[in-house]
């Protein structure tokens, strides 16, 4: 409803926009709230504006798509459809199958590479013509984090297109939104109005952009390795961005990252966040803003540097021990949900105080299964939190932007994922506790009604076996007294 009181007064302003200048009246009043967005929109235009010489590209997109042990057998289903013949595939399958219910169980696999034509020299290269087009190629990779947790990086390469694309859009002059509150009386409708900002539906139409480039890439993913939907539910994104033109001295550039972060803003760079962190002339942030179709954990964004090594500067790694720290959240997350949704329709039936039907007792079975896979989970994170941390920690030294301290990422991802575990798992204990003992009251109760029951059949039983035997004993005088006087 929101959305169309938006679209028809945007449409009003329109409309009067394209009529001659009125002097007084409603339409006057309406003119004037056109011209007051439009001076609104070129100041933040000024404040929005890239600064000279430097350009900001979207070069890579990470899907991260996360994997549990019951979903094994899936990875080597879909591997096997896309590499029939890869002989690389088929060694990994089989080192997959033999360690797959392994204990204790880590690893890292170069699963290969896969380009629009011919032309990569690489090892392992595919080539597959039906890539987005948005794409230029992508590089595979399997990493077993855990016995029970495992997931494949998807590193995609960018056209040039996609970042001229998100340029254009930012360059763009936009009228923040203005929304009428009613609509009638017409005379009173200048009188009551809310207005928003440019950025707003900068960020908005930057992200619509990328989500549009997310879209074909599941959609090529689904079809080439035909993974069940509920796999493809445990994705997340990495956005990788390179920014050329900024100062090449660490207290310059952080200066230079705040005086425009209102242009990093809008491409999902949060230069002021609470959980930002500099690296080795990078930047990692959480996304900007929220309004996102799709799951991004994390944005990354390479600066232009005086180091520059001849071996490259090993990005790809830093942003894959980055994808590590993220597939342990989004497990944790995918619990979290999973166990607000049981609890809340547990809650929901105390409350009623509902007789418990077979739906509720799937959902006991539900949480109860739930609560043993996060203990799984939580065992794995305390037996292997060290190798994981070690694991992370290639991203290398990191500074809190905000706090001015130094940050381990792996030591942060493992105690924080311990923290949030036994938050989620005490949550899931609390309503699995209540819900037992609850199905255990209502089964005595249940028991009790039929054992009244059967005490009051047992009576109609008696009766009826009484009324029986008189009936049948009467009949037996009567033979008897017939034989008798015959």
């Amino acid at each position: 409803m929101d959305n169309l009181k938006l679209k028809i007064s945007t449409k009003i302003l329109d409309l009067v926009e394209g009529l001659p200048r009125f002097r007084k009246g409603t339409i006057s009043s309406l003119q004037d709230i056109r011209e007051r967005q439009k001076k609104w929109s070129s100041k933040e235009l000024e404040r929005r504006n890239s600064p000279k010489e430097s350009n900001i590209e979207l070069s890579q997109i990470t899907l991260v798509l996360t994997f549990e042990h019951e979903d094994f057998d899936n990875v080597i289903k879909g591997l096997k459809q896309y590499f029939p013949k890869n002989e690389n595939i088929q060694t990994f399958v089989t080192s997959l199958k033999e360690s797959i219910d392994k204990l204790h169980a880590s690893s890292w696999h170069n699963l290969g590479y896969i380009a629009r034509e011919q032309g990569v020299y690489l090892p392992y290269v595919a080539v597959d013509e039906s890539l987005p087009l948005d794409v230029k190629n992508v590089s595979l990779s399997f990493h077993r984090i855990l016995p029970s947790v495992a997931c494949i990086i998807f590193e995609f390469q960018l056209n040039d297109s996609v970042s001229k694309a998100l340029s254009e859009i930012q360059n763009q002059v936009y009228l923040g939104p203005v929304e009428f509150k009613k609509f009638w009386p017409l005379s009173s409708l200048h009188r009551g109005y809310t207005v928003g900002t440019g950025t707003d539906c900068a960020i908005k139409s930057i992200n619509n952009k990328k989500d549009s480039v997310r879209t074909g890439i599941e959609a090529w993913v689904k079809k080439g390795f035909s993974w069940k939907p509920q796999t493809m539910d445990a994705v997340s994104y990495i956005d990788v961005y390179k920014i050329s033109g900024n100062p090449i001295e660490p207290d310059e550039r952080r200066n230079w990252l705040l005086e425009y972060s209102g242009w990093l803003n809008e491409y999902g760079i949060d230069a002021n966040g609470f959980d930002t962190l500099e690296g080795e002339d990078f930047l990692v942030s959480g996304p900007r803003s929220s309004n996102h179709k799709y799951m991004v954990s994390d944005v990354v964004a390479k600066f232009d540097s005086k180091n520059e090594s001849e071996f490259g500067d090993f990005l790809e790694y830093k942003v894959r021990a980055i994808a590590v720290s993220s597939t342990i959240f989004s497990v944790i997350e995918k619990y979290r949900n999973k166990v607000e949704i049981l609890r809340g329709h547990g809650f929901k039936n105390l409350y009623k105080r509902k007789k418990l039907t077979q739906r509720n007792q799937y959902n006991i079975q539900e949480l109860k299964r739930t609560i043993v896979i996060i203990s799984r989970f939580e065992h794995e994170i305390k037996q292997s939190g060290r190798w994981i941390a070690r694991s992370i920690s290639e991203v290398g030294e990191l500074i809190d932007l905000f706090r001015k301290e130094t940050v381990d990422l792996g030591k942060n991802t493992i105690d924080n994922a311990n923290y949030q575990l036994k938050q989620v798992k005490e949550s899931a204990a609390i309503i699995d506790s209540g819900l037992t003992n609850y199905l255990s009251v209502q089964s005595i109760y249940v028991m009790y009604k039929l054992q009244k029951w059967m005490f009051i059949l047992s009576i109609v039983v008696t009766i009826a076996t009484i009324i029986g035997v008189l009936s049948g004993w009467n009949n037996l005088k009567l033979l008897v007294s017939g034989w008798i006087n015959a």
